[in-house]
């Protein structure tokens, strides 16, 4: 390896050759043949004096090359071990991202799934508590045969308690838009239910707080009473339907006012009076009228639980749940009277309602997102439908018990 010359000095030197310009390269082991001291004695013999040494010899001023530190080679990182580090930089970056990509589908799997069990308890919570109301007036049922003396048709009697439409055509999911809706029976007027699911209609007297402050006697013209000051009944007059109810009869009326039970003429009832005498023990419900059934959410299309409010004005329907993709009913029927089920079939098998007393409710219940072709569900355990896409599925299948399924 030839050595590199740093630095440059003039100095008067003995040369009979002159001045000289030109660097001169110094060979290899100059200096350590040298060494600063043999070096410091060339430069002190001989001794120049002006353009005369005291030898004799002429000085000119040489140009002489001074090296600056030892001949050695050059420290640092070689392209190869560069290379080797770039490399295994990229195998631990990749490490690191496969695990990042491993975790986050992990998390949204997670995540997908809990919401599904999430949805899957709301749903049975709404159903359930719902349906096991079926009939229901107080510690008395719609089969106790209630005195109607609204001057309008009821929204609960026997027949209408609980009815269900049966959906008759089998399909594919996700449910094709063009795919045509029919029920058996045929579906009530303003339910937009998606092809293939069931709907249920279900009636019953719900408490509201409205509790009697003084009596009523039965036969007595306009009679009236205040209701407890914390009661939710929302009574609005001549259109709430109401159950004045107590353990040994109940009565189903409109109120001629919107803060008291006061029946004050003929124009919301059939008559001016009560027919059976109410004590304090008397309780205040007004009858709710549900349609269960399941459509499309406007905003992202994903279908959903919705309930229908038979009575209400606004808001209606009301979105429950997202995510239920199919409702498929089932009736439990009492053929013989001794208060167990005898049968299971759909909506459009049941000869007399009244005797229904339970249902089995099968539900799919949805992810709102794909998962990519490794997760694709090629069958649902409840009802063996093909499934076509990427989303996670679920079924829930459980029977609810009717508490007031006969007198």
């Amino acid at each position: 390896m030839k050595t590199i010359i740093l630095k440059t000095e003039i100095n008067w030197s003995q040369s009979p050759f002159g001045l000289s310009s030109e660097p001169v390269e110094q060979p290899k082991g100059y200096e350590r043949a040298l060494g600063p001291q043999s070096m410091g004695e060339r430069r002190k013999k001989p001794t120049c004096f002006g353009k005369f040494s005291t030898n004799g010899i002429f000085c000119v001023p040489t140009a002489v090359f001074r090296i600056i530190g030892p001949t050695r080679r050059q420290s640092g990182i070689s392209m190869v071990e560069i290379l080797v580090a770039l490399t295994l930089s990229l195998i631990l970056t990749l490490v690191i991202g496969q695990i990042y990509v491993s975790n986050s589908q992990a998390y949204r799997l997670q995540e997908a799934q809990s919401r599904i069990q999430e949805n899957g308890r709301f749903a049975l919570e709404f159903l359930s508590k719902d349906v096991r109301r079926v009939g229901s007036m107080g510690c008395l049922s719609v089969l106790n045969k209630p005195l109607v003396i609204a001057n309008s048709s009821p929204s609960i009697t026997p027949a209408t308690s609980i009815q269900g439409y049966d959906a008759v055509q089998t399909t594919s999911y996700p449910v094709p838009s063009s795919t045509s809706a029919t029920w058996n029976p045929t579906a009530p007027s303003g339910v937009g239910a998606l092809a293939g699911t069931d709907i249920l209609s279900i009636q019953f007297a719900e408490p509201c707080g409205g509790h009697l402050q003084t009596p009523i006697t039965g036969m007595t013209p306009s009679p009236s009473s205040n209701l407890s000051s914390t009661n939710t009944c929302s009574i609005t007059a001549g259109t709430t339907e109401l159950v004045l109810s107590d353990c040994s009869q109940s009565e189903i009326f409109r109120s001629d006012s919107n803060s008291t039970i006061s029946i004050s003429g003929t124009s919301n009832n059939t008559q001016d009076h009560f027919t059976y005498s109410h004590g304090l023990d008397a309780e205040v419900m007004v009858v709710r009228a549900y349609t269960y059934f399941i459509q499309s959410f406007p905003g992202n299309g994903e279908p959903t639980l919705y309930r229908l409010d038979n009575i209400a004005a606004t808001p209606n329907p009301q979105p429950l749940i997202e995510g239920i993709e199919d409702m498929q009913l089932l009736y439990g029927v009492d053929l013989n009277a001794d208060w167990s089920v005898d049968q299971y079939v759909t909506a459009g098998n049941v000869s007399n309602w009244a005797n229904v007393i339970a249902i089995r409710v099968d539900l799919v219940i949805r992810s709102t997102g794909l998962y990519g072709t490794n997760l694709t569900n090629t069958t649902t355990a409840c009802n063996g439908v093909t499934v076509t896409d990427t989303r996670l599925r679920r079924c829930y299948s459980f029977t609810i018990n009717l508490r007031n399924p006969k007198a």
